[in-house]
């Protein structure tokens, strides 16, 4: 048997070397998303972790590359929390969206600190990454929504627009309720959406007319 396949303790060198990564990311999560990610060192995440720098060097080359890890995985559970609901008509679809960014940035504090602030600004190489995954729920969200309208399906660069303007307003309502401590109460927040929408539909239909 090679050195890397010997169990030691009931797991494999290379089991053993993905539990110290997942160990390392928890604490990536916590603290960046508590301390914030411009005063947390590697040092701290491996006391946090309770293990050896020398391990964290063994996943990752720079607290950045932590950092685009920790990311990756807050965004992916944000997307599948906005994307979740359905809805055969616009304002089902919205309001789907918004219920399940409100709700996993209330049940989720320390990850939508990460979201909403301390991947802001770090550098170019994050900055491309936190558009791109925006465009990513703005394509999906314009594509459902452009789906329940009817008439003529919108050009690449129209969805493209819609996709930034829908997931651009859901980031700032959601970022000035939480510095806000979450008020008004989410279910009040969503049924003055839903008035304000009416308001932009009814004033739209007016002007056509």
């Amino acid at each position: 048997m090679t050195d890397q396949g010997r169990p030691y303790a009931g797991a494999s060198r290379e089991e053993r070397k993905s539990a110290r990564r997942e160990q390392i990311v928890a604490a990536g999560i916590s603290l960046f998303g508590t301390m914030g990610y411009r005063t947390t060192t590697v040092g701290a995440i491996c006391e946090a972790a309770g293990l050896n720098k020398r391990y964290f060097y063994e996943s990752f080359a720079t607290l950045e590359d932590l950092l685009c890890e920790v990311y990756g995985r807050v965004i992916a559970e944000l997307r599948a929390s906005v994307l979740a609901g359905g809805g055969d008509d616009p304002a089902t679809v919205l309001r789907g969206f918004m219920t399940g960014f409100l709700s996993w940035a209330q049940a989720n504090p320390v990850k939508a600190r990460v979201h909403l602030f301390e991947v802001l600004g770090v550098s170019a190489r994050i900055d491309e990454l936190y558009r791109f995954q925006g465009r990513v729920i703005g394509d999906e969200l314009a594509s459902r929504l452009s789906a329940t309208i009817p008439g003529p399906d919108l050009t690449a660069g129209q969805q493209r627009v819609l996709g930034n303007v829908l997931v651009g307003a859901g980031l700032q309502m959601v970022v000035d309720w939480v510095i806000s401590e979450y008020q008004p109460p989410r279910d009040e927040l969503l049924e003055e959406m839903d008035a304000t929408l009416g308001w932009v539909l009814a004033a739209g239909l007016a002007a056509l007319g």
